[in-house]
């Protein structure tokens, strides 16, 4: 899930060319203590074509040749990229130097339509609202709305159960998982009265445009996104003035919309808080089932495909039955499924989860800096201007070789098993998909716990394998839509073909 679960950390940098954010050189200035400029040929387009290509190899070369910290020239603008985790880590420490609040403010704005009196002249959304945000999603709490997801994850099984004719169905990865997991998120946040289903294609849509809306494209470019994001406002407005919508839904949705209408002065109306409730939704349902995605997917492509998984938690099913004879499992009873869900001991699923994270997401921190003068605990050599906006690259810190060893850009499901996630030092690697500092998203607890749950779900019930009538995808990063680099899980570059049976 992107850095922050309200306006979001997001910016991409996409084969267009386009940069989210970005600051040009101060004039008065010297630049002898700006990071160095990679170096380019075609004057405006500068490094768009080369970045594009692969941006991975991308910041992993200009790294090398740079340091930690340089600026891209791209489409007529200029980005300047931290991509160590050393360099990150510092910046997250000097929160008073180095902010994020006119990141989340502005995504608020530019990209969910939230209005700016609602943004700008209203205290709610920045002293309670996002306050509430952390509290209500803390791990000690987030408990409610995870096994609401389990339970709505088990509907989507029974509506799926048709399909499989003759024992099996042949159909996508993307057509198997992403809708049910779509509508079970749904269903955990605003409640199982929202029409998931409708909203589906729209959703679609206006995520598909999202890159171009975090990157500030002009609104002619980006019409049908927008378009897309005034028709799930639409159904979010009708959906909290129709009685009784807040049944099912979780606190989450509730508090925000109790608050947004008894707390604030003025009270929102109801448009504004369909806009606000939009940007959680996107927050969850723009990365999750992705995240989900890609933990069946790598998984696939390994020799023993998902082999090592069944065995876990078909061990850890047994083990639960032999305590609890009289459990059912089978979800007809959802108390005892969740439950054991919950409780049992899966450390592969686990690192598999995170590993699967650390390979599939981009993401940008994105700080402003709000005073002349200010370094980065480390890197005295660069000195910032106020305004000066730089963009923390979380994924070279994952693909590091340093940090991960020289298989960093390689899958590898046990990664995070026992030592894996531990440096020599004794401290623990850095781990970013979240973000982090002031700006982790604070739905990683509901994301991460969730997706291991319903993963272990669905391995309970199907046999999933890759259908060998198609030539599968090549593995690794040619599976990634890098275009979407900055916004979070990536998305596939083809689909998946797969077998699906029901396991017995």
């Amino acid at each position: 899930m992107l850095d922050s679960n309200v306006s979001l950390t997001v910016a991409t940098t996409t084969a267009a060319g386009a940069v989210g954010v970005v600051y040009y050189y101060a004039q008065t200035k010297s630049d002898s203590r700006r990071p160095p400029v990679v170096p380019y040929t075609i004057p405006w387009i500068g490094s768009a074509i080369t970045m594009s290509k692969d941006p991975d190899a991308f910041f992993h070369d200009a790294r090398a040749k740079y340091g930690d910290i340089f600026t891209v020239q791209a489409a007529g603008m200029r980005s300047t990229y931290v991509t160590s985790a050393s360099a990150i880590s510092a910046i997250y420490r000097n929160s008073k130097s180095f902010v994020f609040t006119p990141t989340r403010l502005g995504h608020s704005v530019n990209i969910f339509g939230v209005p700016r009196s609602v943004v700008y002249d209203n205290d709610y959304m920045k002293e309670t609202l996002l306050p509430v945000h952390h509290r209500i999603l803390a791990p000690s709490n987030v408990a409610p709305m995870v096994d609401a997801l389990v339970v709505h994850a088990v509907d989507g099984i029974k509506e799926l159960s048709p399909k499989i004719t003759g024992n099996q169905w042949n159909t996508t990865l993307e057509e198997f998982a992403h809708k049910l997991i779509y509508k079970a998120i749904s269903a955990s946040m605003v409640g199982p009265r929202f029409p998931a289903e409708k909203s589906y294609e729209v959703f679609l849509v206006f995520d598909n445009y999202f890159p171009l809306l975090a990157a500030g494209v002009p609104a002619l470019f980006v019409q049908k996104g927008i378009r897309a994001r005034t028709q799930l406002i639409d159904m979010f407005e009708e959906f909290v003035g129709t009685p009784g919508w807040e049944e099912g839904a979780a606190e989450l949705v509730t508090a925000m919309a109790n608050g947004a209408r008894n707390e604030s002065q003025p009270p929102w109306t109801d448009r504004e808080l369909a806009a606000a409730i939009n940007a959680d939704f996107w927050a969850a349902n723009g990365n999750m089932p992705w995240g989900f995605y890609w933990c069946i997917n790598l998984m696939l492509h390994e020799p023993k495909g998902l082999a090592p998984l069944y065995e876990e938690v078909d061990a850890a099913r047994d083990s639960w039955l032999q305590a609890h004879p009289s459990a059912d499992l089978s979800g007809d009873n959802l108390t005892e499924l969740t439950e054991f869900l919950s409780n049992a001991s899966l450390p592969l699923i686990t690192s598999v989860v995170s590993e699967s994270l650390r390979v599939s997401s981009s993401s940008f921190s994105i700080r402003t800096v709000v005073e002349d003068g200010a370094t980065i605990n480390g890197y005295p050599q660069f000195e910032f201007s106020k305004d000066d906006v730089l963009l923390c690259q979380l994924r070279s810190v994952h693909l590091d070789r340093e940090v991960y060893g020289p298989d960093a850009a390689t899958f590898k499901p046990d990664r995070f098993l026992g030592s894996g996630i531990v440096t020599e030092s004794g401290s623990r690697k850095p781990f970013l998909p979240f973000g982090g500092g002031v700006s982790q998203c604070e739905g990683r607890h509901y994301a991460s716990k969730g997706c291991k749950l319903v993963l272990a779900l669905f391995l309970l019930k199907f046999d999933i394998k890759l259908d060998p009538a198609y030539e599968a995808p090549s593995s690794g990063s040619a599976l990634l839509d890098m275009t979407r680099i900055g916004t979070g899980v990536l998305h596939p570059t083809k689909p998946t073909h797969i077998m699906v049976s029901t396991r017995k």
